[in-house]
């Protein structure tokens, strides 16, 4: 029995007897369709094999020290990087949590990774043009904050298209199924500026569903200001070097540069891109 053999029959004992999400299509097509998209762009056995495993730690009561022992500690190493690692934490937390493991992943980790995420995206696309946007109700979270994952995904692995061709695919599914790579407007980036000192319209902020985003921001943003000024005064200095001029006979610039700290954490933006929208609100500060 070849590796690939023994990781189909593994995966399907593993995930005997689950569904896909509100369907009943056997779970198992998923993993075996991650392993044929691995081996339509001709990885390895390796990558193949993890591809098929790759739920296995995640979804099932499969140890990574049985993999070690079924498989290799290399392929055990693939299946946990694709692996959420606490499913207890909220799922914000998880998702950044695999985004930011991005820049450190291997290109074999990336390979299981992204071939996941295609086949999911594409098994949404299909449930979209079937059923339509009711298909959004089945997740732990609606289709904004599915958006900014996918896109945040393809954002963070932009640099390494050329290395793996399944990343411009999965991009281009991401536009398909969002409309854009974008998962937030400039519109909706201004108004979440008009909170840099406190929000005020919550009713606004609800009607374009950027509210839940906004409170996590100003949390951050009060946390920041009352722990680490330092940090804030960092930002100061830099916005300052860009042009920026500040008032500095109040709090008032600490507050907001604790506020940019935290919308440019959440939005995984670099210090231009910051600066961009900075200045493009910077009348309204």
């Amino acid at each position: 029995m070849n590796l690939i053999e023994k990781a189909i029959i593994f995966a399907a004992k593993a995930h005997e007897g689950q569904m896909r999400k509100s369907t009943n299509i056997p779970y198992i097509t998923h993993p075996f369709a991650v392993g044929m998209l691995l081996q339509q762009t001709k990885c390895s056995e390796e990558v193949i094999a993890a591809g098929i495993l790759h739920d296995t730690i995640e979804d099932t009561d499969v140890t990574y020290p049985q993999l070690v022992e079924e498989f290799s500690e290399k392929i055990a190493n693939l299946v946990q990087a694709a692996s959420e690692h606490d499913k207890s934490l909220p799922w914000e937390e998880r998702k950044r949590h695999t985004i930011q493991g991005l820049s450190k992943a291997s290109l074999e980790e990336i390979q299981v990774i992204v071939a996941d995420k295609l086949h999911n995206l594409r098994s949404i696309r299909e449930d979209l043009e079937r059923d339509g946007e009711t298909v959004w109700s089945r997740f732990n979270r609606g289709k904004k904050d599915q958006h900014w994952y996918y896109s945040s995904i393809v954002k963070a692995l932009s640099s390494r298209k050329k290395e793996f061709k399944l990343i411009g695919q999965l991009e281009k599914e991401v536009k398909a199924v969002f409309g854009s790579i974008d998962w937030i407007t400039n519109k909706e980036i201004d108004i979440l500026f008009s909170c840099a000192y406190g929000i005020g319209n919550e009713e606004k902020l609800e009607k374009i569903k950027v509210l839940d985003l906004a409170k996590k921001i100003t949390e951050k943003a009060n946390r920041l200001y009352r722990s680490n000024q330092e940090l804030a005064w960092g930002k100061l200095e830099d916005l300052s070097n860009r042009g920026v001029n500040f008032e500095t006979n109040s709090d008032g610039p600490i507050i907001l540069a604790s506020f940019c700290i935290a919308l440019q954490e959440e939005m995984h933006w670099t210090d231009n891109q910051l600066y961009q929208h900075f200045k493009r609100n910077i009348s309204k500060l």
